[in-house]
């Protein structure tokens, strides 16, 4: 199994924390220093990784010169993910539920941003996309900020087929786009498990996709510009899914 490169501050930390990946080694920067270096050395010692201090030019020779590693890099096995029955099969009864599904998102640090705002709201889960959408890298996780960490996600292949799986089991389908049919918080997102549909940097969320979806709502624009970055417009739609059901 090839081995990852992690590397930032918050996610060295993350991955450290979460326990759900095998740890080889960590190397810290000679002379960084920080609260959070000094927590990521006792993680290190409290899960008996070693750990070395390392000049400027080694690390760079591990993720390439010029990439802001922040004085640390962690050599890690890839986290094994669940399948997407896996996390059909635990969310299915429950009508607090919120999954994403991420359609050909080709920008790793877009991907990246999606996962951090999925995780910060503490969704059940991310699929994603096989097709058209970016690997999983060392970008994805540094721009995911640790949340790939400690969020189920799954890759697929049949998207469709997957998005209709969810739909059966009784999950609501619920589509972001700039041009939809109604607005994001005139529509009752509460009392049933929802799937967020965000789609890829140049084209959305894709017709064949858009058809299977419950609803496709908008975010309405005031502004010159007409549209969003994918994982700020997820982010709104999973705040506005938050606030309806904080209330009766």
């Amino acid at each position: 199994m090839k081995e990852e490169l992690i590397y930032g501050r918050q996610p060295v930390r993350e991955a450290l924390r979460s326990e759900k990946r095998k740890v080889e080694m960590l190397f810290v920067m000679e002379g960084a220093q920080g609260k959070i270096i000094e927590e990521i050395k006792q993680l290190s010692q409290k899960r008996k990784i070693p750990w070395e201090a390392k000049d400027k030019d080694f690390l760079e020779e591990l993720v390439g010169k010029g990439v802001n590693h922040q004085g640390v890099v962690l050599i890690a096995q890839p986290r094994i993910f669940p399948s997407w029955q896996e996390i059909l099969e635990k969310n299915k009864v429950s009508p607090e539920a919120t999954v994403v599904f991420v359609d050909r998102v080709e920008d790793p640090i877009n991907l990246g941003a999606i996962i951090r705002t999925a995780a910060f709201f503490g969704v059940e889960g991310i699929l994603v996309s096989k097709a058209r959408t970016a690997p999983w890298s060392s970008p994805v996780v540094r721009a995911s900020a640790g949340g790939i960490e400690g969020v189920d996600i799954a890759q697929i292949n049949n998207f469709t087929q997957v998005v209709k799986k969810f739909q059966e089991a009784g999950f609501w389908i619920v589509a972001l786009e700039a041009d939809g049919e109604k607005n994001l918080w005139d529509v009752d997102l509460r009392g049933m498990p929802l799937g967020l549909v965000v789609g890829g940097e140049h084209t959305g969320v894709r017709k064949v996709v858009r058809s299977l979806c419950d609803v496709v709502l908008k975010i309405p624009s005031k502004g010159v510009i007409n549209s969003l970055n994918v994982a700020v417009a997820l982010g709104i739609g999973i705040y506005e899914v938050m606030r309806q059901r904080s209330t009766n």
